[in-house]
């Protein structure tokens, strides 16, 4: 069995082809023609160790735990795929992964890796450019 499991937070979907994006993306565009692609999300707990604590044991954590590590007694996909001789590599640019407080999440991957991502970067992302508003500035052969 072979599974990749992608998840951006760093990313606006908006632009890329798959979403309907006019940026070409052919990437995206080839891997979303042989995998399963989201449309709709809906998060049980926010913000985002919460979030992913929910994504690590399948189970709300909302209202019985905020920040913090996964605890022993919780099952971890990556631990259940190596339960089941499954490989799992981590790579991530969120750095409360290692962070004090927000660690053994990284710790139950076969194999993971820290790359520098956005929160650490002065450039921040925006969720809907203001098309309009940046046409009027630019030259329209700058913008997608």
């Amino acid at each position: 069995m072979k599974l990749v499991f992608i998840l951006f937070d760093s990313l606006n979907r908006h632009l890329l082809s798959p979403y309907g994006g006019q940026i070409n993306t052919p990437n995206f565009k080839r891997l979303s023609e042989k995998s399963q692609t989201f449309n709709k999300h809906y998060v049980g707990s926010l913000p985002c160790m919460p979030a992913r604590r929910d994504m690590h044991t399948g189970r709300l954590s909302f209202l019985h735990r905020s920040w913090g590590p996964l605890e022993p007694f919780d099952n971890s996909f990556p631990e259940i795929l190596f339960k089941n001789n499954v490989y799992s590599h981590l790579v991530s640019d969120h750095y409360h992964y290692w962070e004090d407080g927000g660690l053994t999440y990284h710790n139950r991957y076969d194999s993971y890796e820290f790359i520098r991502g956005q929160e650490g970067d002065a450039w921040k992302a925006m969720v809907q450019p203001p098309w309009e508003r940046l046409k009027e500035k630019y030259d329209s052969n700058q913008l997608s």
